[in-house]
């Protein structure tokens, strides 16, 4: 019997092919963008930026002191010549290496003179410093000092020009029915309550006569203010103002205009003045009442203890003092100053100008 050739299955049945490529996906390159440029330029930029500032702050450092190979050194000695001031440099080095230690040669520069004559040295040092030809002023009034020793500069006493105005140490004295106060800033404080116009308004009008002279005294370097008051306030402007002569013309339009009328109010009055820190205030009036309490008096003691206000009372009255001058009298005593009390029945024997 012939038996029939069996085929095995499993060799029928065909291998893959091993040398197949799998499938692989193309590589895509990526396309640069703008912004990458933008950040390439923003980097170069920065860089060159940097390299050139480091130039331009290089320089080579010197130790000790450094020689200016052309700059002459030695004595200058000036004359005035036809065409400007001549100055001829003596007894010096060239400063160059080569001729250290040994004189140079006199060098001659004439600089011409344009505006005119020559100048001279004193009166450029003059102008420079502030000073004044003639006898030097001491600053003891405070008027008409110019030096250093004024106005910020140091603790002299004089009334010295310096940044801005008024001065350190400088201070000016002025008088107020011949009492006399010393400082840079000055307000004076009035009554003008009807009673002022008693004897022919002899009061009210030597008050005014009394606060123009004071103004007077004043230089231009110091300030001040004028308070005219009865139950209301009168104030000529609303603080301290320098006494320029512009000022002193408004003052004085100001001053011989106020009238006399109404009541007394002192309180208001003293507040507004001490309100604008003067270092000097004038007090005065010629009411008693109303009278201030002790409780005010130390209420204006420690205003002006803040302020470092000096208080001057004049008191104004008929006849001989009646008493010590209560409040009047403290009111000064209390805050470093002084009293003082005017009969007014005097006034008719005083010119009224």
């Amino acid at each position: 019997m012939k038996q029939t050739a069996q085929i095995n299955p499993v060799r029928a049945v065909s291998k893959p092919d091993l040398l197949l490529r799998r499938d692989r996906k193309p590589i895509v390159l990526k396309q640069k963008t703008k912004s990458d440029f933008r950040a390439w330029i923003a980097s170069c930029l920065f860089h060159t930026s940097l390299f050139v500032l480091l130039a331009i702050l290089w320089k080579p450092m010197s130790h000790g002191t450094s020689i200016e190979s052309e700059r002459p050194i030695g004595i200058a000695v000036t004359s005035q010549a036809s065409d400007g001031d001549e100055y001829t440099f003596e007894g010096g080095s060239s400063g160059s290496m080569g001729s250290a230690g040994g004189a140079s040669e006199p060098i001659t520069m004439a600089i011409e003179n344009e505006s005119g004559p020559p100048i001279s040295v004193e009166s450029s040092l003059a102008k420079l410093l502030g000073t004044q030809s003639g006898p030097p002023d001491d600053g003891a009034s405070g008027s008409t000092g110019k030096g250093l020793s004024g106005d910020g500069f140091g603790s002299g006493s004089g009334q010295g020009k310096g940044p801005g105005k008024g001065s350190g140490t400088g201070k000016s004295k002025t008088t107020f029915f011949g009492v006399e106060g010393t400082g840079n800033s000055f307000v004076y404080v009035v009554d003008r309550s009807d009673s002022m116009n008693a004897f022919e308004s002899a009061p009210l009008r030597f008050a005014k006569r009394e606060v123009l002279k004071s103004l007077q005294s004043l230089t231009e370097f110091n300030q001040f203010q004028v308070v005219f008051y009865n139950d209301s306030l009168s104030p000529m402007s609303g603080g301290l103002i320098f006494a320029e002569d512009r000022n002193k013309r408004r003052a004085s339009d100001f001053v011989s205009n106020m009238p006399g009328d109404g009541s007394t109010s002192h309180l208001p009055a003293l507040k507004q003045g001490l309100s604008m820190r003067p270092e000097v205030l004038f007090f005065l009036t010629d009411a008693e009442d109303p009278s201030l309490s002790m409780a005010q008096l130390l209420d204006i003691q420690k205003r002006t203890e803040l302020s470092g206000t000096t208080i001057h009372s004049i008191q104004f009255n008929s006849g001989p003092a009646m008493n010590d001058g209560s409040w009047i009298r403290e009111l000064a005593e209390m805050n470093r100053g002084t009293y003082k009390y005017v009969d007014v029945t005097t006034f008719n024997k005083l010119p009224s100008q």
